[in-house]
């Protein structure tokens, strides 16, 4: 993904979060935008997009947000809602079924993500990526009390609707950028479209970076 954007003339940093809780991975990005001379666009996903509107507050070289699949939702708070096993009725996922709960951790299990992350991913390509995911601390679940703003309300955001999405149901997903007032684009991707489709991912950050004010 990173040679694509490269090649794309679009510098890039990836982080790898410690995924304990999200004031902690918030700081990770707040530490890495601090470090950047220049503009900064943040991508984000899955969970991915609650660390970027907390992690983003107050970084005045952040030009655009893209949420891709992402969690959209209001600074501090991890998820739409408190985290159910129950699916909501009509918009089922793989959830229930690739979650592996502990008393402490989330789980994906390797196999099953195949089908819930990866399913359009080709087969050795979304093996290794099954083999690196990693358990979540059910502390990221928390609410982080702040009184801040959600820097999507004054910063310009795109949220990509991934529509063949089998683990945050599209449905979802639209639901969460319209109260964003985001400009939406809809792909037709698994959870995944670094690995499935990393050229609409490339090219968009490319378009947002060329669009970008400042």
């Amino acid at each position: 993904m990173r040679e694509l954007l490269d090649a794309r003339g679009v510098p890039s940093v990836a982080l790898d979060l410690p995924m304990t809780t999200l004031d902690r991975d918030a700081a990770v990005l707040s530490a890495a935008l601090a470090a950047v001379a220049g503009d900064a666009i943040v991508i984000s996903h899955s969970w991915g997009g609650s660390v970027a509107t907390l992690g983003t507050i107050g970084a005045a070289n952040v030009r655009h947000l893209i949420y891709i699949a992402a969690i959209l939702t209001e600074a501090g708070h991890p998820t739409p809602s408190p985290p159910s096993p129950a699916p909501v009725k009509g918009r089922e996922t793989l959830r229930p079924k690739v979650v592996i709960e502990t008393d402490t951790t989330t789980i994906a299990d390797p196999e099953v993500s195949l089908a819930a992350f990866y399913h359009d991913v080709e087969p050795s390509l979304a093996r290794q990526a099954a083999s690196r995911l990693r358990p979540f601390q059910k502390t990221g679940y928390a609410v982080i009390e702040t009184d801040a703003v959600a820097p999507w309300r004054t910063i310009p955001t795109t949220y990509v609707v991934c529509a063949q999405d089998r683990m945050i149901h599209p449905d979802t997903q639209r639901e969460m950028a319209a109260a964003a007032g985001a400009q939406v684009i809809e792909w037709p991707s698994s959870h995944s479209p670094f690995l499935s489709h990393p050229g609409l991912v490339a090219d968009l950050v490319a378009r947002r970076a060329e669009s970008a004010p400042g």
